[in-house]
């Protein structure tokens, strides 16, 4: 969901495990509190930090106040950056009167008086009904224990009654859930002689309880500064110290859906989400894989904390409902009235998504339903009693629930009645005891109300347990009731074939009605008895035989931007329609400001291609969404109406069953002016989404998220760049080679060619070799005449350095100046373009006689660079990372800008455009001399990188040995990094420019346009645009 350009502000941190090695030794994960604004929360957000470990709170002017687990290189780098958090309670001396005033609840797992020896107490104490069952064991060895309560527990074959795993501390700092799953062990175990209904419970069931699903890291969180660790304790780079560069989370190691993308998980060990090195790395991970296969339990419910959730269904993609989401709707309630009080019952990808966790992975691998109860705050636990020692204000973290007794039971009682329930729903899964009351219904008819065509597909989402399902309908309230079968559908491309134990989804189809026809439809089936589906009736509104629906998204009902009174239907419509029929192709039309969404079977389903264009239109809002209130403040640009939100998932669904898609628009994948900070853009209120979204408490769950993986993972567009001025644009791949086409005509007057989108491709992020279902992202189209700080000054081509931590890049290159005196003054010159983080990267121009170790950097003629230091040169991390700096730099306190040969010269911070710079060579004079473009980057976030362009020598007599890198690099070279820095992950070469100018990107089943067909300047380019989309797709033939 989080997508930041690389040529916008800060860039996306990388680093190599090596490096977070060596950056983190000795540091450790704390937590922070501070204000930011919403550049500082993007760069927050690019850590790639899990959301529950962000909480942000609105303030006014569009600032907000935040928490965030971090490590104290990762605070010490926002701190750089511009955002000031400082560390919360543990440093200030407050979590040492906390512990003074606590109960003593929270204790470890190992040892004396540890979880693990209550455990094995409890088994000895009820020999009938509890058996003590090691599932496995840790990293460290140390014994995973879980406790089976069933009637006969010890005589009882595993999983031979109906099976309920209770889970806790799969993240070692969540102390919460352990003592949720303890205590309701011991309830179980010490109700069952008094208690009919626990007794009956118990006789007819198997509960599982793992209170401790990760015993090393949570071990390790009662020690001195850990108690925020969260993963295991795997030792990723086998140094035999633990730190923040070690470790796998457990809830990302699982085989389901392992890696699907770097955002549900982490490649990078140092992050707290780490999915480990492959699928079911982790011997924690292996003990419960194996205890589920053994047991195949009917129900999971995974303890976790801290944000009062229940979440439930999948994880992995953004609004993915499946037909077992009727169960589990059914069992956690909803916003009005949850299972557990205060709680927001939530499919899990609805706030950010998951991938490798484990209740996707047991329902698809065992048929196991999932839920996570995400357990209360520290801060709302200290909130129930103002009466109480605990102040909210003095939490360390969300994590730390209060070590209070009354505080612990009341979390626990108000949780109990949904997790009995969902035991007892064991015995039969489909007609679930629901606290809320709740019914499971025998069908869910997906309606719609428009269809185009006459033989049309139904889908009903119906109980397995039904038996006869067939289909009914009849056409204009008269004649025949028809009866016909229905068949299960087996799922799309990417998704619809998980999640559905309990209940499918089944297709009927209607035939023979005509345009014009109104069908009324409903299913039938039998289990106890005749069961019928609620009736719904659409009407036939087209019936032609087009293949291609071209989709009017123009948005003239709306206020971004407002349009002229007289303006009642699409005005760019029949332009698309000219450049389809040009290529003699006829198409039908959806007007969704006239006609609302288009249902995915009843009306794009009947097509092969959809043309999605936007044409004015820059974010779909009506006058509610036109300033999106947030805190005090009132913002632009930061929401849309809900409308968008479920045409986009139309759309996908639509592709999902293999349509094609042309998209196109100025603002096609712009996410508005908070995108890079949320990944995506506000649709509603949570729980309301047809009420605007107002953020008051928290804008990740205040609020519902058009999120932008859509454009990502389906369209091909990592980011989004917008460029605002260019010529035209030109085919450079498939089908789109050798297209040219200019921008202008009538449409550019009320909408001009401003803010195009130049897209990063997603193949350059996410390697298709590693994440093949999403296939290759070409770019296909590229801007003529674009200008801009990062695109090339000189011609089409640079040679630039996009920015990359832990990194030493060089364009190198030698100039013969034989022959020239000093009284030549030979210079170097080039035009360079700069964003780097201010203090800490550098550009540097370096020179040495060829071979030499005369090493300098060389100031510029003049005065672009400067001699100052470093930013916390004195600090030596740079100098430790980058020993080559010591040619130029003396550590110490101070550090001092010369060196072991040299002295230092750099530029830093942002240039405000293209720089023509000279760097004075006259000491060379008569010899040759090797210069060195480097960049030089910390450990620690950066901007967009270097662009060079123009390069030559510059004497008294003119300038020589030119080159603008339009036929390649040469005679410039790209050397690496020198000896002793780490190897780079990324170097200079060639390019279009930073952020690139990609006008169009193609998929195996997309074209995506960053401007519109009508801003073409002439029919002609616009019918040659549209055919050779088309081409692309296969829609028409070459």
């Amino acid at each position: 969901m989080l997508g930041v350009a690389p040529s916008a502000g800060a860039a996306p941190p990388t680093r190599s495990p090596a490096a977070a090695s060596a950056a983190d030794a000795g540091d450790r994960l704390q937590a922070y509190r501070g204000e930011t604004d919403l550049a500082g929360l993007a760069r927050i957000r690019a850590l790639g930090v899990d959301p529950h470990d962000l909480s942000v709170a609105p303030l006014e002017g569009g600032r907000a106040r935040v928490e965030v687990v971090l490590t104290g290189a990762q605070a010490r780098g926002l701190e750089r950056a511009g955002v000031d958090l400082d560390a919360t309670a543990a440093d200030r001396g407050a979590a040492r009167t906390l512990a003074a005033a606590g109960d003593g609840v929270f204790r470890p797992y190992s040892g004396p008086g540890g979880l693990a020896e209550e455990l094995r107490a409890q088994a000895r104490a009820h020999p009938g009904i509890a058996e003590l069952v090691t599932i496995g064991r840790t990293v460290q060895g140390k014994p995973i224990l879980a406790v089976k309560v069933t009637k006969g527990a010890r005589a009882v074959r595993d999983g031979s009654r109906p099976a309920t795993v209770y889970l806790g501390a799969q993240h070692a700092r969540e102390w919460i859930t352990p003592e949720m799953v303890r205590r309701l062990l011991d309830d179980v175990l010490d109700g069952y002689a008094t208690d009919r209904s626990l007794r009956r419970l118990v006789d007819t069931n198997e509960l599982w309880f793992i209170p401790v699903g990760n015993p090393d890291g949570y071990d390790f969180t009662f020690t001195e500064g850990n108690r925020l660790w969260r993963k295991n304790l795997r030792d990723n780079d086998e140094n035999g110290v633990t730190t923040v560069g070690d470790g796998v989370d457990l809830n990302r190691n699982f085989e389901t859906k392992w890696g699907y993308d770097d955002e549900g998980s982490s490649p990078n060990p140092a992050s707290d989400t780490y999915r480990g090195p492959s699928p079911g790395s982790e011997p924690e991970t292996q003990s419960l894989n194996r205890l589920f296969a053994r047991i195949t339990p009917e129900f999971l419910v995974n303890y976790h904390s801290a944000a009062e959730l229940l979440l439930h269904g999948v994880g992995w993609q953004v609004a993915t409902p499946t037909p077992d989401d009727v169960l589990y709707q059914a069992m956690v309630g909803d916003d009005d009235d949850p299972a557990v009080p205060g709680y927001d019952p939530d499919i899990s990808a609805e706030l950010y998504t998951t991938n490798g966790d484990t209740d996707t992975h047991v329902q698809e691998a065992y048929g196991t339903l999932g839920f996570t109860p995400e357990m209360a705050t520290c801060q709302s636990a200290s909130a129930v009693d103002p009466d109480d020692a605990w102040d909210p204000d003095d939490c360390q973290s969300v994590f730390n629930f209060p070590d209070d007794e009354a505080l612990i039971q009341a979390e626990y009682e108000k949780n109990v009645p949904f997790a009995l329930a969902v035991a007892r729903s064991a015995a039969d899964p489909d007609d679930p005891v629901s606290v809320t009351g709740i019914d499971t219904p025998d069908f869910v008819v997906d309606a719609f109300e428009v269809s185009y065509g006459t033989r049309q597909p139904v889908a009903v989402t119906a109980k397995r347990a039904l038996r006869d399902v067939v289909m009914r309908y009849r056409v204009n309230g008269r004649g025949p009731v028809y009866r016909v079968p229905v068949r299960e559908w087996r799922g799309g491309e990417r998704y619809g074939d998980e999640n559905d134990d309990y209940y499918a989804e089944l297709r009927g189809v209607v035939r023979g009605a005509r345009e014009g026809d109104r069908v009324t439809v409903w299913f039938e089936g039998r289990e106890r008895g005749l069961s019928r589906s609620e009736r719904f009736t659409y009407t036939v509104e087209n019936a032609s035989r087009n293949d291609v629906l071209v989709v009017a998204n123009e948005d003239y009902t709306g206020v971004n931007p407002t349009y002229p009174d007289e303006v009642t239907a699409p005005k760019h419509l029949q332009a698309h329609l000219d450049a389809l029929a040009a290529n003699g192709v006829g198409a039908d039309t959806w007007d969704v400001d006239a006609q609302g969404v288009p249902h995915h079977l009843g009306v794009l389903g009947h097509y092969g291609t959809v043309l999605w264009y936007l044409g004015d239109n820059r974010l779909t809002q009506d006058p509610e969404d036109e300033l999106t209130e947030y805190g005090s403040a009132q913002l632009p640009d930061a929401s849309v109406a809900e409308r968008q939100q479920y045409l986009t998932i139309a759309v996908r669904d639509f592709l999902n069953e293999g349509g094609k898609l042309v998209h196109a628009g100025e603002t096609a994948a712009y996410y508005g002016i908070l995108g890079s900070s949320l990944g995506g853009i506000y649709y509603g209120l949570d729980g309301r989404p047809e009420e605007p979204c107002a953020v008051t408490v928290d804008p990740t769950a205040d609020c519902l998220l058009l999120a932008d993986d859509f454009s990502q993972y389906y369209l091909g567009a990592y980011a989004r760049t917008a460029i605002a001025e260019a010529d035209g644009v030109a085919g450079t791949a498939g089908a789109l080679a050798g297209l040219a086409a200019d921008f202008g005509g009538p449409a550019t007057v009320a909408n001009p060619v401003d803010e195009v989108g130049a897209f990063t491709p997603l193949s350059e992020v996410l390697d298709p070799a590693t994440h093949p279902w999403f296939g290759p992202s070409t770019p296909a189209a590229e801007y003529v005449g674009a200008s801009g700080p990062f695109l090339p000054v000189e011609g089409r081509q640079g040679a630039a350095a996009e920015h990359a931590d832990d990194s030493w890049m060089r364009l190198t290159r030698t100039y013969d100046l034989t022959g020239l005196t000093a009284a030549d003054a030979p210079a170097f010159a080039a035009q360079l373009s700069w964003d780097t983080e201010e203090g800490y990267d550098h550009v540097v121009v370096e020179a040495r006689t060829p071979g030499g170790e005369d090493w300098t950097t060389l100031p510029e003629a003049g005065g672009a660079t400067s001699s100052a230091v470093p930013t916390e040169c004195e600090a030596g991390f740079l100098l430790e990372e980058h020993p080559a700096l010591l040619r130029y730099l003396t550590p110490g306190d101070p550090c001092t800008a010369t060196g072991t040969s040299g002295a230092w010269n750099s530029l830093t911070g942002s240039s405000d455009g293209w720089q023509d710079l000279r760097f004075d060579l006259s000491a060379y004079a008569g010899g040759a001399v090797e210069v060195t473009v480097s960049y030089v980057t910390d450990p620690f976030t950066g901007g967009a990188g270097v662009i060079v362009d123009d390069t030559r020598l510059v004497t008294a007599g003119g300038e020589q040995q030119e080159a603008g890198f339009e036929d390649g690099l040469a005679p410039w070279t790209v050397p690496g990094e020198p000896e002793g820095s780490p190897a780079n992950t990324r170097d200079f070469e060639l390019s279009l420019g930073l952020g690139g100018i990609t006008a169009a990107i193609a998929t195996e089943d997309t074209v995506l346009l960053g401007f519109g067909l009508e801003q073409l300047a002439s029919d002609e380019a616009r019918a040659a645009l549209a055919g050779a989309a088309l081409r692309q797709l296969g829609a028409v033939r070459p």
